[in-house]
């Protein structure tokens, strides 16, 4: 059952999707408070990018609801910012008329873009094509873009999957530091465990149910202390131990 409280931000109440004969999502339900950051995790296939589409209003056919702060969503919303596993900036537009995208072509002169670049680390790249840049910085310049509109929910699908360890850890920390100061909520899609305790308040665990191997809520774990948090402090080990249990693998 699902805990509402004065601060809820997001709430998905029974949310099931269906390809044909398929099911993907079976009654998944839970919220979001405001500012919290949220990881779900699964073995591969169990829907999590289907259910970050669903509350990002890009995929309309679903069954349920979604509602920030009691409003019944029914397609895309300024509110929701969305980081997709990939930066999928577009080659034409230069870094801050891609970061401004979502009010439109060419508005890199908004002055929104300079303060974001700032703070993701690329004030200096702003006249960039894409093609210039690492795979680190195209993901920072999807962050900002992600940010522009200064959302209220931001949803990232494993935006750090494709950069190398010391990248993932570095956008790992400007993705704290820059939620944590707009107290932006935040729904992470993640394969990676010690990523999603690492940064995440709690961790919702999805399995497959049943012979149809639809995607529903397992367990929750709470993530132990405030953030931000040592990587290797001791909680670590047994949060960790926790979330392997859970999807049956030793953790020895």
């Amino acid at each position: 059952m699902l805990t509402l409280s004065q601060d809820t931000l997001l709430e998905v109440r029974h949310c099931g999707k269906r390809y044909d004969t398929r099911t993907v999502l079976d009654s998944v339900s839970l919220t979001i408070r405001q500012g919290e950051i949220v990881s779900l995790v699964d073995p591969s296939g169990c829907g999590k990018s289907t259910l970050l589409r669903i509350v990002a209003g890009l995929d309309r056919n679903y069954d349920g609801d979604i509602l920030l702060e009691g409003v019944r969503q029914q397609g895309p919303s300024s509110r929701v910012g969305v980081v997709f596993q990939e930066p999928r900036l577009l080659p034409w537009l230069d870094v801050a008329d891609n970061v401004a995208f979502p009010a439109g072509s060419r508005q890199g002169s908004d002055p929104r873009v300079g303060e974001l670049l700032a703070q993701v680390g690329l004030a200096n790249a702003r006249s960039s094509l894409p093609k210039h840049l690492s795979g680190g910085m195209a993901q920072r310049v999807a962050i900002a873009r992600g940010l522009f509109t200064n959302p209220d929910l931001l949803l990232l699908d494993e935006p750090f999957s494709a950069v190398d360890a010391i990248t993932r850890m570095r956008l790992q920390d400007l993705l704290l530091s820059l939620v944590s100061g707009r107290k932006t909520a935040t729904l992470l899609v993640t394969h990676d465990l010690d990523e999603a305790l690492y940064l995440s308040d709690r961790v919702l665990l999805m399995t497959p149910t049943g012979n149809r191997g639809a995607g529903h809520i397992a367990r929750e774990i709470a993530v132990p202390g405030g953030r931000p948090r040592e990587r290797n402090g001791s909680w670590l080990a047994t949060a960790r131990g926790e979330l392997l249990d859970s999807l049956g693998v030793s953790s020895l």
